[in-house]
């Protein structure tokens, strides 16, 4: 049986889509008004648009129309190569300056294939026709303890129980070119984190959890976004620890094991990337592991106190938590119809606890935080799910890598966070459905450039 081939970056179809209607959608597009657009929701950088519009003498004998229309076909086949999100992000651009005639072109492509890519864990009984999947969120613990079977991914990283050694094999998928530093960068208000050691720079812990003891609950697509992050972090110069399809006990010890290992002790940095379903009890995020268990993220986060991870200590430490947090598509709201002063000022009294002060005063003691210097980053709000794409991976985590690969050269982990939410929640379902990223800053309060490619020791 010969086995279909995986699609890197966008999907053919939609490059086909774009390639065979360039003609059309260069008639019915302004080109000034799209590569502005383009580099304002950062579809394309200010670079990469200056080498589209340089015609390298190309356009020595072509008037000023003629090379204005080659530069809008080049702009159009550049976009078919920036990555699974693109198509979307393209038709967001069209929406936004207005080029109506050319959304519907784009998004009739949809219409014509009725083996989306989307499918919704809640809807797969009922429908084949959804334009949704979403990390679905865990059933409780006795539901899944009933289970039988299991579905077993083939890709291999490392051994969950063996040694700690870093994960060096070559990974498929798309390549991204990251953009290197020229320099360290500093801050001279808020101060930096020492981020420039040739060897030490950081250790990226990666757990990809795509199997489960229902196969319908298989994470199709997930491969894709460790394949992303390993490329991208390597680029970093990260060492690398990736593990698939752990459960809740392989979990916990290796996350001891590397936490408290020469690895952690030397590095600069940690970042940990734990993709899996994800539900939301009462106030509660909760995560599933490979063999059905659930356990509260809270008992993860402990793991990073100073008391459980001393050679963390002082060091930033970004969490990364793209699975869902809910059970609810967030369909948005609509323009112009919020709920009035009155009303959002009655339930916030309501929300409202009795807060006891405590006098400050300066300390004399040498003891630090219980967790600080750590970032949390979730690819949606409390309540909503995420969204993923069976063929080219997470709307967060593709977006993050881009964003990554783009600006970690000379922007701050905050600010590219801060990008990546913007450009995701740019992104819809064909229902509607959309996320919000988000991320909490518990006492990080330096500034974290990754400095890609620079160093000084």
């Amino acid at each position: 049986m010969q086995h279909s081939r995986r699609e890197i970056g966008m999907l053919q179809k939609h490059r086909d889509h774009i390639n065979e209607h360039l003609d059309e959608l260069v008639k019915c597009t302004n080109y000034t008004r799209i590569r502005e657009e383009c580099v304002r929701i950062n579809l394309l950088s200010p670079d990469m648009l200056r080498n589209v519009e340089d015609l390298s003498g190309a356009g020595f004998n072509m008037s000023k129309e003629d090379s204005q229309l080659e530069q809008h076909r080049r702009l159009l086949i550049k976009i078919t190569k920036r990555g699974p999100a693109a198509y979307n992000q393209l038709i967001t651009v069209l929406r936004n300056v207005g080029s109506l005639q050319a959304v519907k072109l784009l998004e009739d492509v949809s219409e014509q294939n009725s083996g989306s890519p989307f499918i919704s864990i809640n809807e797969r009984k009922i429908t084949r026709k959804s334009a949704d999947i979403v990390d679905t969120p865990s059933p409780s613990a006795v539901a899944v303890a009933d289970r039988n079977g299991a579905c077993v991914s083939k890709r291999e990283y490392n051994e969950a129980g063996g040694p700690l050694i870093p994960y060096t094999e070559p990974v498929d998928g798309q390549k991204r070119d990251v953009k290197k530093s020229d320099r360290v960068h500093t801050d001279e208000v808020v101060g930096t984190y020492n981020m420039q050691s040739q060897h030490y720079r950081g250790v990226l812990l990666m757990i990809n959890i795509i199997d489960f003891p229902d196969t319908e609950r298989k994470r199709n697509g997930a491969e894709v976004d460790s394949d992303s992050l390993i490329h991208l972090f390597r680029e970093m110069g990260f060492t690398i620890f990736a593990y698939n399809n752990m459960n809740q006990e392989q979990f916990f010890d290796t996350l001891g094991k590397v936490t408290s290992s020469k690895y952690a002790q030397q590095t600069e940095c940690f970042v940990m990337v734990l993709m899996t379903h994800g539900e939301r009890v009462g106030e509660m995020d909760k995560v599933e592991f490979g063999d059905g268990s659930v356990v509260d993220v809270h008992k993860i986060k402990n793991y990073f106190q100073a008391s459980v991870s001393p050679y963390l200590v002082h060091k930033p430490k970004v969490l990364i938590f793209p699975f869902c947090r809910g059970r609810e598509p967030d369909l948005g709201q609509p323009i112009n119809h919020f709920d009035s002063i009155g009303t959002a000022a009655s339930r916030l009294s309501r929300q409202e606890e009795t807060v006891v002060e405590t006098e400050g005063r300066p300390s004399t003691y040498t003891n630090v935080p219980s967790l600080s210097d750590t970032l949390v980053c979730y690819a949606s709000t409390p309540g909503y799910v995420t969204h993923r794409d069976a063929e080219s991976g997470s709307w967060y985590i593709q977006t993050f890598c881009d964003m990554m690969a783009d600006h970690a050269h000379n922007t701050p982990v905050e600010d590219i966070l801060k990008k990546t939410n913007e450009l995701v929640g740019h992104m819809r379902t064909s229902k509607g459905s959309m996320q919000t990223g988000s991320f909490d800053n518990l006492g990080f309060n330096k500034k974290l450039y990754f400095n890609p490619g620079f160093y000084t020791e």
